[in-house]
């Protein structure tokens, strides 16, 4: 014998039908007519990203503005406590 004090609604079931697709009719194709290839758009995909990611690093071997910002952090806090504390 279960004992429920609490009762859960049933669950409810979803059945999803699509009204516009048809696969037959819905190719996609290309700018120069040929049909689109996800395989190949994969892989091209795939390659700017790497090369966008090379170029990224590439960009950012040396952090100068970070350099940039901590030093004026550290000026204005040095600053404030010559300022404040110097007396």
């Amino acid at each position: 014998m279960a004992l429920n004090l609490i009762q859960r609604p049933e669950k409810r079931e979803f059945h999803y039908k699509p009204r516009y697709y048809q696969s037959e009719e819905n190719k996609t194709v290309n700018k120069d007519g040929s049909d689109f290839d996800p395989d190949k758009f994969a892989e091209r995909l795939h390659k700017n990203w790497s090369s966008h990611r090379m170029r990224k690093d590439d960009r950012n071997k040396f952090p100068l503005k970070m350099v940039i910002w901590l030093a004026f952090i550290i000026f204005v806090l040095v600053y404030f406590f010559v300022k404040f504390f110097e007396k």
